[in-house]
């Protein structure tokens, strides 16, 4: 593990994923979220819908990932009730250290699990932009969600989708998924805990002698001991059927 002064900011970083969610759907534009403007359906052409379950949600995740866009930038960001699904930590670490989001799919016939998440429309640049962001091929796929139930505010129901799904498979403790308690849903029948908690049961299993601040810290700065965690996690992921 690395040895390096920790620093502080790191840590807070890891630690707020999702990072802060409007109440209502927004337009991200200049770096910061802005009111849907009127029209809203003509904004919504040409573009594709893309599910944003973890921190591409938060108007300061995409001022993160868009921040030197050389293009004018207008983002609808939407928020939606997805059913059948639940949003689970998946089984790697980011860059910044944090335990992502992924959608996972509720075992049944007829689960009763409505989670609430956000679509974003994206032209073909933003949406090469994101897919880069994302980890395309290592740790994410971008995939087509077809007949699923998804309703949108201000805009109705819709049946299909993209989204970005894990690679790893979801994390698992105790054998189950574990849900992101920043993330709202109804039915909800996993587990779930917040980015500090899901990162501190981690720490206990694969760092018992570290801190959480040395062991966030080492992720983040040193990508080896990064992978290495990463892969210890994905031995022991779910995966869909």
């Amino acid at each position: 593990m690395a040895s390096s002064p920790i620093n502080p900011a790191v840590v807070a970083l890891a630690s707020g994923y999702p990072y802060a969610f409007p109440a209502c759907s927004y337009l991200f534009r200049d770096g910061a979220q802005h009111p849907l403007p009127a029209g809203l359906p003509a904004l919504l052409a040409d573009r594709v819908p893309v599910i944003a379950c973890g921190s591409n949600r938060a108007p300061e995740q995409l001022a993160r990932k868009f921040g030197d866009w050389p293009h004018p930038l207008a983002i609808p960001v939407l928020c939606g009730r997805l059913a059948g699904f639940d949003v689970v930590y998946s089984a790697h670490f980011t860059r910044y250290g944090a335990l992502p989001a992924t959608l996972h799919p509720v075992p049944g016939p007829a689960p009763d699990a409505v989670v609430e998440i956000a679509v974003q429309w994206l032209t073909g640049a933003e949406l090469e932009r994101m897919d880069a962001t994302e980890g395309i091929g290592v740790n994410y796929d971008r995939r087509g969600l077809d007949g699923i139930r998804l309703e949108i505010d201000g805009l109705g129901a819709i049946d299909s989708a993209d989204a970005y799904l894990s690679r790893r498979g979801a994390l698992a403790i105790d054998g189950r998924p574990v849900a992101l308690a920043a993330i709202p849903c109804a039915g909800r029948t996993w587990p779930a805990l917040d980015q500090p908690g899901v990162l501190e049961a981690v720490r206990t299993r694969l760092a018992p002698g570290s801190t959480l601040a040395g062991f966030v810290h080492a992720v983040v700065t040193d990508p080896d001991y990064r992978a290495e965690q990463t892969a210890a996690l994905a031995r022991e992921a779910l995966r869909p059927a």
